[in-house]
């Protein structure tokens, strides 16, 4: 799977914000996009404006506070801090280097590094990366790693000392939940070529999947983990958790503003906001919601996936092909009944619901109320 998103933003200037709604003039946007981050806007509280000081220069108590609570909650023994899941990805790719193992459908960023690994297929032999094949409604486990292992043996360069990157849901790539079946195999090849694993949850991370940390979920224990998006309400800032030594140059900061006092201030606050009782709000209402999409009568629909506040609605045509003319027409009914969804997928043909993790119980409803009635006009 070759993924070609074709990027359209809304056209509506935004000129305000507020809890989980953008605003333009009068009008209230309920936005379902992800680009509320994990907490909804106006999450930021006055008294939390702390100088952005740099932890490059300067050892600052709210970073030292953060470094402890994420080891705390991860496992990890060490992290070190960027402005985005992007850097962090892309610092923890330069770690253990090429060859690399990554998936088709995934995205790790628009940097050089980031942007090679993701979202290929096949073999790239200039770079000595391999894009393996993920199972999905085309193709099965069994096949996919039947395929994967022919790759892997076939390989026109040397597997030595390199690096697999996955993320364990791909958001671009449409959504799709790798099964743990497939997860197994992929720490197998790890351990069985003697490459390093980074597990990028930069998206899923910080309660969007229902989980703080989903790789715990599945007992994995990688080399690295990546994290970013949600961690300082929608501020610059991401992380590597890594255990063992690392020579970095500044300690634990991998940006000059990676770490500073005032986005490491903002994230002790998200994380005391997604304590187990929200976790289980995000899980328990995903599943309902999954519940009440698979009950649409829609001829349109060829699949509902997804986990916590990751959900996607997959749309083919009559005979089974991607229909994004489709699927824009739904993302556009429903920016004009004022709720922000996004697309993504192989051809931006699947409707991706995001909502904010700390949304309320009504407004969620709400809005999961007007994406029904779309699809069931």
């Amino acid at each position: 799977m070759m993924v070609k998103p074709e990027f359209k933003p809304f056209t509506l200037e935004i000129d305000g914000a507020s809890e989980f709604y953008v605003k333009s003039g009068n009008n209230l946007i309920l936005d379902f996009s992800g680009s509320a981050m994990t907490t909804g806007y106006n999450f930021i509280k006055p008294e939390w404006l702390v100088p952005q000081v740099s932890s490059l220069v300067f050892r600052n108590f709210y970073k030292c506070e953060l470094k402890n609570t994420l080891k705390k909650l991860s496992g990890f023994e060490n992290s070190a801090f960027t402005t985005s899941g992007t850097e962090a990805c892309d610092t923890a790719l330069t770690r253990y280097g090429f060859p690399v193992i990554s998936l088709e459908g995934a995205y790790h960023g628009l940097t050089y590094l980031t942007k090679i690994v993701s979202n290929g297929t096949g073999y790239d032999i200039n770079n000595r990366i391999i894009h393996l094949k993920i199972p999905d409604n085309k193709i099965s486990v069994e096949n996919a790693i039947e395929y994967n292992n022919s790759l892997i043996k076939k390989s026109p360069f040397s597997l030595d000392n390199g690096t697999v990157i996955i993320e364990l849901i791909q958001s671009d790539g449409g959504v799709n939940v790798l099964p743990k079946e497939f997860i197994n195999y992929i720490i197998e090849i790890s351990k069985n070529l003697g490459f390093h694993l980074i597990v990028d949850e930069v998206y899923t991370g910080y309660g969007r999947s229902g989980e703080m940390f989903l790789f715990k979920k599945y007992n994995i224990k990688p080399d690295m983990v990546c994290i970013g998006k949600g961690m300082a309400a929608g501020l610059p800032l991401g992380a590597v958790l890594y255990n063992n030594s690392w020579d970095l140059p500044y300690n634990d900061v991998l940006s000059m503003q990676g770490g500073n006092m005032f986005t490491s201030r903002v994230a002790l606050e998200v994380i005391k906001s997604l304590d187990e009782k929200r976790l289980d709000f995000v899980r328990n209402n995903g599943v309902n919601i999954i519940k009440k999409l698979l009950k649409i009568s829609n001829d349109k629909i060829s699949s509902v996936r997804g986990l916590g506040f990751m959900i996607g609605i997959e749309f083919s045509d009559d005979v089974g092909n991607p229909d994004p003319e489709y699927a824009l027409n739904i993302r556009n009914r429903l920016f004009s009944d004022n709720l922000a969804c996004s697309l993504t997928g192989e051809s931006n043909n699947v409707l991706k619901i995001t909502p904010p993790v700390l949304i309320d119980k009504e407004t969620l409803d709400s809005g999961i109320e007007k994406i029904i009635n779309v699809l069931e006009e």
